[in-house]
């Protein structure tokens, strides 16, 4: 019987590499994103800044994303902490018990307040959220709130017929934590005399949380 002759696997070699390197390249370009924005604010967002940055040729840039509003969709996409780490404690918290009320609230609040805490990434992005519009950011926001909308719908019974707004309260109670772990990061000094940096009072904080749900739930009985 005639043999064969060895396949040749070079080409699925070379396009092996060739993915790598794409891949490789898509990386350098995300990171250069999220490094331009811890060095220069979200100002600093430029094709010339990040190509700088990650040392690889501009025309990739659109080869591989289009051009720089995808590029910085998949820089948000990749590194929106609140997604893909706080968005599912929130739901395992949410439906692991048969009633959302006010121990679920609190513990998503408390899991929020440390995910802002550890996260320099989820911390530019709400700086920049709040500093100008964009409409990939804004797309994230919307994720957000879409999460938010059947969480408050389990508790629309529990205040129906009160003059407690649940959303606003929580609303209020989310933009602090924002705020103070922004200050905190930023200007590392007190607030209201508490030393947020430290875990006595970052424990304050919960704590305040706490008792302000509880205040909440306790309006609601009388």
């Amino acid at each position: 019987m005639k043999k064969e002759p060895p396949k040749n696997n070079k080409p699925r070699k070379e396009i092996t590499g060739s993915i790598r390197n794409k891949e490789r390249t898509q990386q350098k370009l995300i990171n250069a994103v999220g490094a331009v924005l811890k060095e220069k604010g979200y100002a600093g967002i430029s094709i010339p800044n990040i190509i700088k940055k990650a040392k690889v040729d501009r025309r990739l840039i659109y080869t591989y994303y289009g051009g720089l509003d995808n590029l910085v969709e998949e820089y948000l996409n990749s590194r929106d902490y609140w997604m893909t780490k706080v968005a599912p404690q929130v739901q395992e918290i949410a439906f692991k018990s048969e009633h959302f009320g006010e121990k679920q609230i609190v513990e998503i609040l408390h899991t929020l307040y440390d995910a802002v805490d550890i996260s320099p990434d989820l911390q530019k992005m709400i700086l920049w959220q709040i500093s100008e519009y964009h409409d990939k950011l804004r797309a994230l926001v919307d994720k957000r709130e879409e999460l938010g909308k059947p969480l408050f719908e389990a508790t629309d019974k529990d205040f129906k017929g009160t003059d407690i707004n649940l959303r606003a309260i929580m609303a209020v109670q989310i933009a602090g934590i924002y705020y103070l772990n922004l200050h905190a990061k930023s200007n590392r000094s007190t607030f209201c005399e508490i030393e947020l940096n430290s875990e006595e009072g970052k424990k304050q904080i919960k704590e305040a949380l706490t008792l302000m749900m509880k205040m909440v739930y306790e309006k609601r009985n009388l």
